[in-house]
């Protein structure tokens, strides 16, 4: 019986396939599986740059762990990882993503960065994955925090535990989106809150999906560090071309 279920549910998927072919995403043309790339669009994603500082991704001459755009950030993290740069195609993933209700491509999202950073992520090792919070205002207006779910995916890929009461926005900000360098600064200070009983002395994994001036970022690091985590990397999933603040 289970094995005709199972026969039956591939059937009636293949029929759909059919009927309906799956397209991709970004350019409508036929897709292997439904939410995914065509091969095209995959490897026209843009990847970073050969060389970047690894605490805060602006393009360096060779790899170096901390460079004079963060060093003086308060809240910088101690690693930070991003597969893309926020251009093209991954830019409109993440905007529809983000803006117009397509959550269901938090997946296909997770996927195309575990193809590029796999080896990265097993060797970060973190304890705990943490997104970015909303503020529980701004969460029910949009229904879903995009950083939570893809959070989510990655502690699945890591087999680590997924927290997401650890971090907390506790002020109420203006988007980002159309602030300058500086204001965007002032917008996050102290917008964030960390348990130190349940972070304290842990490495931790903080996601987020788009990393501009590292204002957010280094607001809620900075909360992290006050909390007592012992080692915070950053996995952004896109990052902007380089920004100078």
């Amino acid at each position: 019986m289970k094995n005709l279920i199972q026969t039956t549910k591939k059937w009636g998927v293949g029929l759909l396939d059919f009927l309906f072919p799956p397209l991709c995403p970004l350019c409508s043309l036929a897709a292997p599986h439904p939410h995914q790339l065509c091969e095209p669009c995959q490897k026209a994603l843009p990847a970073p740059p050969e060389n970047y500082c690894l605490r805060c991704g602006v393009e360096t001459p060779r790899p170096e762990l901390g460079c004079g755009s963060c060093l003086p950030w308060v809240g910088r993290p101690d690693r930070i990882y991003f597969p893309f740069v926020y251009q093209g195609g991954i830019a409109k993933l993440l905007i529809g993503f983000k803006f117009s209700d397509r959550s269901e491509w938090s997946t296909l999202l997770v996927e195309l960065c575990w193809l590029r950073l796999e080896a990265e992520l097993r060797w970060e090792e973190p304890e705990l994955i943490l997104p970015i919070p909303l503020h529980p205002r701004r969460l029910i207006a949009r229904r879903y925090n995009q950083s939570a779910l893809l959070a989510a995916g990655v502690a699945k890929k890591l087999n680590r535990p997924l927290v997401t009461n650890g971090l907390k926005r506790i002020k109420i900000t203006l988007p980002q989106t159309r602030l300058s360098a500086q204001r965007r600064r002032e917008n996050v200070q102290g917008a964030f809150w960390a348990c130190r009983g349940r972070l304290a002395g842990r490495s931790v994994l903080l996601i987020d999906d788009v990393f501009t001036t590292g204002a957010t970022m280094a607001s809620a690091v900075a909360a992290l560090r006050r909390a007592g985590v012992r080692r915070v990397a950053l996995l952004c999933f896109a990052r902007t071309p380089i920004i100078h603040d």
